[in-house]
């Protein structure tokens, strides 16, 4: 059975298939993004990229970069990808945290509940 939805990002109407809530363009469009973000993290002479930097050069919400984050796009860069500790401040590779904290502060946090 075919179905057919509304694209998640642009509302264009598109055969749905698997787990892909976008339409081929939209689709298109974001795994170019993805190769570009990819390309400009690994081959960047520094050592890390805050990832403020990154949302604005790509002119992304947090909430689409976790989005694709989460979806696995982002493995070969989430080492050199650094963002600050909503508490404590440090700077930590976004592979070494849980949602806006690092590790040692998510677990401080979990061991107060």
């Amino acid at each position: 059975m075919t179905n057919v939805a509304n694209c998640k990002k642009c509302g264009a109407l598109f055969v749905q298939t698997a787990k892909r809530d976008i339409c081929d363009k939209c689709f298109e469009e974001q795994f170019k993004l993805v190769n570009e973000i990819n390309d400009y993290v690994m081959n960047a002479p520094v050592e890390s990229i805050f990832l403020d930097n990154l949302l604005t050069k790509f002119n992304l919400k947090l909430s689409e970069f976790e989005e694709l984050y989460q979806a696995g796009k982002f493995v070969k860069i989430s080492q050199k990808v650094t963002m600050k500790c909503a508490k404590c401040g440090n700077i930590v590779p976004i592979a070494n945290k849980t949602n806006m904290l690092c590790s040692a502060c998510a677990k401080k946090l979990q061991n107060e509940i």
